[in-house]
C-alpha cells in the first residue's frame, strides 16, 4: 500500500468584511502561522451580486457589486472542501461563516467568535506562542479630507513585527481580556487623532499620520518603508486589499492604491518594474493596463472573493484526453477540399484568464457541452494554478462521458500571468514572460493540452478611430454623451479640504441622471467609453515574432480586424485577426455580444465567396459569472448554439482556434503571400 503521508497544517480565520478588526487580526495570524511553518489562508463572508465589477465607482452602487461571486454559484463550501483535501485545517473566527458545515465535518475548529481577544487567546497556544506583548492598533475607518482607510495597507508592518493586532474602535474590556492575556503596549499606526484620544485606557504611542495625503501618496510610501520585505506588488482599493490578504502573505504583496490607480503607478514605478510579474489586484479602469505594460508587467485580477490562495500550492490534475486533440481536428486534406469549396470556417475565443473569473468556467463548459461548441479558452498560469481541479479535469474527458475534450482548446493569454496592453510592452520582455509561463505550464498540463496559441489584449499601438455619436444598440436609439469625470485625488497642502468644485460637478451630474432615470430616458442615452475614439493600428511584426520565438504555432492580433487574411505568417507561425463583432469601447479589443453581430459578419464572409473565417470574442465576465448569467446567459447560448449550428445559413463549419491557424496558413500558401510575410518577420 502507498504510505499516506502527513497534510501540512492550515490555519484559516474567518472573518466578516465589515468586520473592523479583520485587518489588524487576520495579519497577526498570517505572521503567527509563518512563525510556526503552517500555511495561512482567510475567507470574509459578504453579501455578493455576482456581477461584473470593472472598475471604479462614483456612488450608486450597490457595494455588494465590488465583493465578487454569489456564495452559492461561486462554490465556495466546494472549494473549501478541496482545500481540505490536501491541508489539515484548523479554523477560527466568524461565528455565522457559511463555512463552517465543512470545516466541522472535515477539519478542526478553534472556536466560533469575532472577539479578537478570542481568537488570539486559541490561536496562539494552539500553535505553541505566546502572545506578543504589544499591540498594533489601526484605524479601518475613513479619516482625512480624502476619507482614506489606512488599516488594509499596513500588513507588511504586522507580520515583519509579529505582534497582534486590534482596531482602534476597541473598548475598554478587550483592552482588559488582552492585557490578561500578557498584551503590555498598545501603539497606534495611522489612527486618527480624534479615535486615538477617545482610545480606553491611552495609547503608549502613534505612528504616522495621513494629515493631507491621497491613497497615492500614502501607499506609495508605505510601499518604499517596506520594499526589502516586498517581492511584488498587490493593487487595489481597501477592500480587495483586505480581502487578499492571504495572496499578499504567500508572495509578498507591497499593497498599492490610487484613483485613478495611474497615479500610484508612476509613483511607484521602480517598486513595480523590480518587483515579480504580474501584478495582482484589479484595475481602475483600463488605463492601468497600458501603464503597466510600459513597465512590462501585466495585472492578474481579483476579487474579494476565493478561491484560497492556498488551492495554488496545489498542482492542477488534468488527465490526458484518450486522443490527442490533434487526431480530432481535420486533416491537411480535408482543409485543402474546404479552401477548394470557399468554406468559411467558425469559431469563437472565450476571455476567462483571470483569477476573479474562474466562476466562469464551469458555465463555459456547460455551454461547450449544450451545444456543441468548439472553441478556445483562454486562460493564464494563475487561473489555471487557482481553478476548482473539478472543472479543467473535464478538458481531458470525453464527450461521451460527460466532458469537453476535443471541443476546447487551451490558449494563453496576454503576458501568460496576467493581462496588459501588449502593445506598449517592449516585444523581449513579452517574449521572456511568455516562454517562463510555457516552462511553467508544462509540468501542470498533459503535452496534448499546452497551448499552441496566444491571445492579447490589444497588441498593437493604438490610432485614431471614430465611433458615431447616434447609433442602434439592441434596437434601440442612442446618443452619447460626455462620460463622468475620473477621480483625481491630489494631496492636499496642510491637510485642508479638498476643492469643492468637482463634487459640484458630480451632484449636478447625479441630478440630471435620476431626472433621465425617472422618466425613463436614461436608456436612449450611453456615455462616451474611454476608447471610442481609438482603434488598433497595424501589426507589430517584433511582437509577433517575440511570440512565435516563445513557442507558439500561432496568434490571434487586434489588427486587420473584419479580413479573412493574416497580416503575418510563415512556414511555422500565423497572425490571425478577428472577422465579428464590434470595438468593445469600455476595453480595447473586439467582442461579440449578439447573434446579430454573428448575421452580419457571417452575410459579409459569404458574399466575398472565398475561403475564410469567421472568428470573435467574448468577454465571459460579462456574460457567465454567476451574477451575469442569471440576466445574460440565454444571449451567450443563442451566440454558441447558431456558431455550432454553422451560422444562420448552415453552411459555416465549426472548428477550434488551432484549426482556423492551420486553414489560415494554407490560405496563405495558395495566395502567394508567405514569402512575403516571411521576409517581413526577418527584418524584425
Amino acid at each position: 500500500m502507498k504510505p499516506l503521508l502527513m497534510k501540512p497544517s492550515l490555519l484559516l480565520y474567518l472573518a466578516h468584511a465589515r468586520d473592523r478588526h479583520r485587518c489588524a487580526v487576520g495579519p497577526a495570524l498570517a505572521a503567527a502561522a509563518q512563525r510556526a511553518g503552517w500555511a495561512f489562508d482567510a475567507y470574509y463572508d459578504d453579501r455578493r451580486s455576482g456581477r461584473h465589477f470593472g472598475g471604479w465607482d462614483e456612488g450608486g452602487l450597490s457595494e455588494s457589486m465590488a465583493s465578487g461571486s454569489l456564495v452559492a454559484g461561486g462554490r465556495h463550501l466546494d472549494h473549501a472542501l478541496w482545500l481540505m483535501a490536501h491541508y489539515r485545517v484548523v479554523a477560527v473566527g466568524d461565528p455565522f461563516s457559511p463555512l463552517w458545515p465543512v470545516i466541522e465535518a472535515n477539519g478542526e475548529s478553534l472556536g466560533r467568535s469575532r472577539n479578537p481577544a478570542d481568537i488570539y487567546a486559541a490561536v496562539f497556544p494552539r500553535l505553541g506562542q505566546t502572545l506578543p506583548a504589544e499591540a498594533a492598533v489601526l484605524d479601518a475607518a475613513p479619516q482625512g479630507p480624502l476619507s482614506i482607510v489606512t488599516a488594509p495597507f499596513l500588513y507588511p508592518r504586522l507580520l515583519q513585527d509579529g505582534g497582534v493586532g486590534i482596531d482602534v474602535t476597541c473598548d475598554a474590556d478587550l483592552r482588559a481580556r488582552l492585557e490578561t492575556l500578557g498584551v503590555r503596549r498598545f501603539v497606534g499606526h495611522f489612527v486618527d487623532p480624534d479615535r486615538a484620544n477617545g482610545f480606553p485606557g491611552g495609547l503608549d504611542g502613534v505612528e504616522g499620520q495621513v494629515g493631507g495625503e491621497s491613497y497615492a501618496t500614502l501607499t506609495a510610501r508605505l510601499a518604499e518603508r517596506h520594499a526589502g520585505w516586498g517581492r511584488g506588488t498587490l493593487l487595489g482599493d481597501p477592500d480587495l486589499i483586505a480581502a487578499q490578504l492571504p495572496l499578499a502573505v504567500g508572495k509578498r504583496l507591497l499593497p498599492l492604491y490610487g484613483r485613478p490607480q495611474t497615479d500610484v503607478i508612476e509613483r511607484a514605478a521602480d517598486l513595480i518594474r523590480a518587483g515579480a510579474d504580474p501584478v495582482y489586484g484589479r484595475q481602475f479602469d483600463d488605463h492601468d493596463f497600458f501603464a503597466l505594460a510600459r513597465l512590462g508587467r501585466g495585472l492578474q485580477i481579483v476579487d474579494p472573493d476565493p478561491p484560497f490562495a492556498s488551492m495554488s500550492a496545489v498542482p492542477p490534475r488534468i488527465p490526458s484526453p484518450p486522443r490527442p486533440p490533434a487526431e480530432l481536428e481535420p486533416d491537411d486534406a480535408t482543409l485543402r477540399r474546404w479552401a477548394d469549396e470557399g468554406r468559411v470556417l467558425s469559431t469563437l475565443v472565450l476571455w476567462s484568464g483571470m483569477i476573479r473569473e474562474l466562476h466562469c468556467i464551469p458555465r463555459i463548459l456547460d455551454l461547450v457541452s449544450a451545444t456543441g461548441l468548439h472553441c478556445g479558452l483562454v486562460i493564464t498560469a494563475d487561473s489555471l494554478a487557482q481553478a476548482s481541479p473539478s472543472d479543467f479535469a473535464l478538458l481531458g474527458v470525453p464527450p461521451e462521458h460527460g466532458g469537453v475534450a476535443g471541443q476546447v482548446e487551451l490558449l494563453l493569454g496576454s503576458t501568460g500571468r496576467g493581462v496588459c496592453a501588449e502593445g506598449m510592452m517592449p516585444p523581449d520582455e513579452l517574449a521572456a514572460l511568455l516562454a517562463d509561463t510555457r516552462r511553467e505550464l508544462a509540468e501542470v498540463l498533459p503535452e496534448s493540452l499546452m497551448p499552441k496559441g496566444w491571445w492579447p489584449l490589444v497588441d498593437t499601438k493604438l490610432v485614431d478611430g471614430t465611433t458615431p455619436r447616434f447609433s442602434w444598440v439592441d434596437g434601440r436609439p442612442v446618443i452619447r454623451i460626455a462620460p463622468r469625470p475620473r477621480p483625481q485625488e491630489k494631496a492636499v497642502e496642510g491637510g485642508g479640504k479638498p476643492a469643492p468644485a468637482a463634487s459640484g460637478r458630480r451632484d449636478a451630474r447625479r441630478v440630471i441622471g435620476s431626472a433621465l432615470r425617472r422618466y425613463r430616458l436614461d436608456r436612449f442615452y450611453e456615455a462616451w467609453r474611454p476608447f471610442d475614439r481609438a482603434r488598433p493600428g497595424p501589426i507589430d511584426p517584433a511582437l509577433a515574432e517575440a511570440v512565435r520565438s516563445a513557442g507558439f504555432d500561432y496568434m490571434w492580433t487586434k489588427a486587420s480586424f473584419g479580413r479573412s487574411e493574416a497580416p503575418f505568417v510563415s512556414e511555422d507561425f500565423v497572425a490571425l485577426p478577428f472577422t465579428a463583432g464590434d470595438w468593445d469601447g469600455w476595453s480595447p479589443f473586439y467582442t461579440v455580444g449578439s447573434t446579430g453581430q454573428v448575421r452580419t459578419a457571417e452575410r459579409q464572409l459569404l458574399r466575398a465567396k472565398r475561403p475564410g473565417w469567421l472568428a470573435s470574442n467574448i468577454d465571459s465576465i460579462l456574460w457567465l459569472l454567476p451574477g451575469e448569467v442569471l440576466e445574460k446567459g440565454r444571449t451567450v447560448f443563442k451566440i454558441a448554439q447558431m456558431v455550432a449550428g454553422g451560422g444562420t445559413s448552415g453552411q459555416l463549419i465549426n472548428v477550434t482556434p488551432n484549426v482556423v491557424a492551420r486553414y489560415a496558413r494554407l490560405l496563405a500558401q495558395r495566395s502567394g503571400k508567405m514569402a512575403a510575410r516571411t521576409d517581413v518577420m526577418e527584418r524584425a
